[in-house]
């Protein structure tokens, strides 16, 4: 999905009643540090782990099933997210081509393949818990901002397409292949920095398999 601009979403808060506005505020402010809130969650449940004396799976061992399950769903996710970013055309126009014509949050959605990828990879299912709650209450929030905004910025297109597209789980895959996809876009949005941060993810967790 597109993003709005500032002006669009101070419109939409006007509109709103004043219990709704404070929410909404703390929502926002909450969700603009989703990434750091998400790095700080993970961090502290792989401390507790490291400190009860748990070990993650041997990234190299592909004959046990939750290292390839977890490996596929980390590069899955961060291919689904490149995809997603390298023709979104924020604030320009709405994008319902490639991975935005099977679902409407394909970002969140790579976001989400890879925490689960990371936790079948720590090897402790309680993990998914910690890590998805309160990182999945910070994505419903900025989902819920978002389409409010896009109704706003889009009204010709955004019923129909709302309508017509899930939000995280795809009806068919039929894929619509009619944007191209831009390695300049790739970059301005820097999704390098999550395919920095997984890959040095993926790193230190062979160094605590191997040495911790």
């Amino acid at each position: 999905m597109a993003t709005s601009s500032p002006s669009a979403s101070r419109t939409i808060v006007a509109g709103q009643q004043p219990a709704w506005k404070w929410v909404d505020a703390v929502g926002r402010f909450l969700v603009r540090r989703r990434i750091l809130l998400s790095a700080i969650v993970f961090v502290l449940v792989v401390g507790k782990n490291m400190a009860s004396g748990l070990r993650p799976h041997d990234l190299v061992n592909l004959a046990d099933p939750y290292t390839v399950a977890g490996l596929v769903l980390v590069f899955a996710g961060l291919a689904l997210r490149s995809w997603a970013v390298g023709i979104l055309r924020k604030d320009k126009e709405l994008t319902t081509t490639g991975p935005y014509s099977l679902i409407r949050n394909p970002l969140y959605v790579g976001s989400f393949m890879m925490m689960f990828g990371f936790c079948a990879l720590l090897d402790n299912p309680r993990d998914l818990w910690l890590i998805l709650g309160p990182v999945a209450l910070l994505y419903v929030v900025k989902v819920r901002q978002e389409e409010r905004l896009l109704a706003v910025l889009f009204p010709e297109q955004w019923p129909d397409y709302s309508k017509r597209t899930p939000r995280f789980l795809p009806f068919s895959w039929k894929v619509k292949f009619a944007s191209d996809w831009r390695g300049t876009q790739w970059m301005r949005s820097r999704e390098y920095q999550a395919v920095g941060a997984s890959v040095a993810a993926l790193v230190a967790i062979k160094l605590w398999q191997t040495y911790g």
